[in-house]
Order: C-alpha cells, then sequence, then structure tokens
C-alpha cells in the first residue's frame, strides 16, 4: 500500500446518528492528532457499511455514542426499505479504527439537549397513515420498525411514544414528510432499561445496531440528524465495496483493497472484523465536518476517481537528511570562518 504523509490540520471524525427527541450527544475537541481511539468516544456519527452490489443489500452497523441519562436516549433511523435491525458489535469499530489509524514516524529514527423519562411504550394498533412492522427488544434496545404513507400521522405517533416533543416536532415534520415522500422505512429504538442493567448514567459508546435492508445505492441517512445536531457534526464512515468509495467534501483517511496476505493478517489480528471481509474488498475511510444546514442531504456515496490506496503517516523530529545537511551546513561555515582567520 502507498503510503502519504498529512499536514497538521483538524480530523474531522464521528458518532451518533438520529437523536430527535433529547439526548447529549458528545462533542468532537477538534485536536490536530487524536489521542488513541479518540473517535470511539469523542465523535458524533460513526458507521461501518458494507454494500454487496450483486445482491443490492447494504449492512449498516451504527455506533451510537452518547453523553447523559439512558433513559434520555431517543433514536430514528430511516432506511431506504424496511430493515432487518440486530445486535452488532462493539469491536468492529475498535478494529476499523486500529486497522485504519495513522502510522506515527520519528524522523530521528530510521523508520523503526432535554430531560425525559421514557416508561415503557404502551403500542396502539396500527394507526392510519402508519404501519408497525415488528416490535422487538434488540440488545439493550426496545426497537420499532415503522412504515408510513402520512408523515403528520407519524409525527403524531413518534410524538406519543417518546421519540418527539413539542420543541422539535415541527421543525422534524418536513424531513418525514420528504422520508415519506421517497417510500422510506423508519427505525425508532430506545434503551430498555431493564435490559440496560439499571445504569442511570451513561458516557460512550453504546451497543451498535446493524440495519440490513436492500438499496441499490451506498446511503448514510443524514437529513434527519440535523434536527438534533450541535453546531458543528463530525461523521466517519468505514466502507466496504467494490471500490474506493467517496461523497461530496470528504477527507479519505484510509483505502486499501485487501489482498490475499492482507486479508490473512487483519484476520489474524483482527478477528471480528477479518470475518466480515473478503479478498479484494475495498475499504475506505471516509469523514467530514457537518453544520446542520449542511445536513440537507443523506449521503449517496459514490465510487472515487481511482481506486489508488492511501494510508497517512505523521512525522515527527527532524529528518535524518535534513539533520545531516544542517550539520554539514555548519562544518562549512565554521572552515570558511578558519580559512578567513588563517
Amino acid at each position: 500500500m502507498r503510503t502519504e504523509s498529512t499536514t497538521s490540520r483538524r480530523l474531522p471524525l464521528l458518532a451518533l446518528l438520529a437523536a430527535l427527541a433529547l439526548s447529549g450527544s458528545a462533542l468532537a475537541d477538534g485536536m490536530p492528532f487524536p489521542p488513541y481511539m479518540y473517535e470511539m468516544y469523542e465523535t458524533d456519527q460513526i458507521a461501518y457499511i458494507d454494500h454487496d452490489a450483486d445482491t443490492d443489500t447494504e449492512e449498516l452497523h451504527i455506533l451510537p455514542v452518547f453523553r447523559g441519562d439512558a433513559t434520555d436516549f431517543a433514536w430514528v433511523v430511516p432506511t431506504p426499505s424496511v430493515p432487518v435491525v440486530a445486535e452488532s458489535n462493539d469491536q468492529i469499530f475498535w478494529q476499523c479504527a486500529q486497522l485504519s489509524a495513522p502510522v506515527y514516524r520519528n524522523r530521528d529514527s530510521f523508520w523503526g439537549c432535554q430531560d425525559n423519562y421514557y416508561d415503557t411504550i404502551a403500542l396502539p394498533g396500527n394507526e392510519d397513515g402508519v404501519t408497525i412492522y415488528s416490535h422487538d427488544l434488540v440488545g439493550i434496545y426496545d426497537v420499532l420498525v415503522l412504515g408510513a404513507s402520512d408523515a403528520a400521522a407519524l409525527a403524531d405517533s413518534l410524538t406519543a411514544w417518546g421519540y418527539l416533543h413539542e420543541d422539535n416536532v415541527d421543525a422534524v415534520l418536513p424531513v418525514l414528510e420528504a422520508y415519506v415522500t421517497d417510500g422510506w422505512s423508519f427505525t425508532a429504538m430506545r434503551i430498555s432499561e431493564e435490559a440496560f442493567g439499571g445504569q442511570e448514567y451513561w458516557y460512550g459508546g453504546v451497543d451498535p445496531v446493524k440495519f440490513t435492508f436492500a438499496s441499490e445505492e451506498i446511503v448514510y441517512p443524514m437529513r434527519i440528524s440535523a434536527q438534533g445536531s450541535a453546531e458543528t457534526c463530525d461523521v466517519i464512515l468505514y466502507v466496504v465495496a467494490d471500490h474506493r468509495m467517496t461523497f461530496d467534501d470528504a477527507r479519505t483517511d484510509y483505502a486499501n483493497r485487501l489482498t490475499a496476505d492482507e486479508l490473512a493478517a487483519v484476520r489474524h489480528q483482527y478477528s471480528i472484523l477479518g470475518s466480515m471481509l473478503d479478498e479484494g474488498d475495498f475499504i475506505t475511510k471516509l469523514s467530514r465536518t457537518f453544520t446542520p444546514a449542511e445536513m440537507n442531504e443523506d449521503l449517496v456515496l459514490e465510487r472515487a476517481s481511482s481506486d489508488e490506496e492511501f494510508k497517512q503517516v505523521h512525522y515527527s523530529g527532524v529528518p535524518i537528511t535534513l539533520g545531516l545537511l544542517m550539520a554539514v551546513g555548519v562544518g562549512l561555515q565554521a572552515l570558511k570562518r578558519r580559512r578567513r582567520r588563517d
């Protein structure tokens, strides 16, 4: 894999997707060189996407990063078709972060929101304009998978179930209308207190969730995120596809097509992630910082202009060659002064 050096600049990072109602989500600090595993705790949205072009199927794994009372956690995820919702594994994100982490080399060496409490949801039957496809416990989450033909009815239902409230329902309604018009489905989740173990306060990554759904394109839902976003929102996507991928104004932090030897090494060192990968898969790590005004469209990923591979390399210290040149220069200056004195 080809490596390139990078200059010191802000690294856009990412975590929570669509906390419509209420959570105090974590904010990124924007350090030029984030400490180890920084993205796992201090990002706004982080996801792992695996798209199968042969079957037009997308697996979207999302790691919600949350800071606040567990009972305040409310999450709505739109998808282009009805998803199958299952538990994911947080090791996927840890291992992605480790695999794609920048290489650090020393040049002196020889490269050696609102407080709410939710009771158990009392679900009505299917209302006019809203269809309940399923209601299950998935890991620590109470999960509703919904369809809708009427955005206002959907907003009313989400409000009644505690996912929206009077302070944000008016702002969310136009977004819901756009999704309903496009025929998208909705997964509404909240933490089940019983499954969560009664922990009142939480900071960091909550359990990730996997959404599997039919989609010809690689998509990442963004429009709904604007309603719960801070002044800026940092996003990281790990994308597994046939080619290097990108989206508008994305920064590529890592890009690599797995050879047989690389896949064997990944499976040896990162067993969870490696079990999900195949020889020839192209892994791209993309990041960008958004303002709420910029989160007016969902991200539709497209093939990059080339499949060039990339890995960040950060340098510290003085390069050996530069140090030698400086020493030679100092020696020549001393020799000139000596000759003048002679």
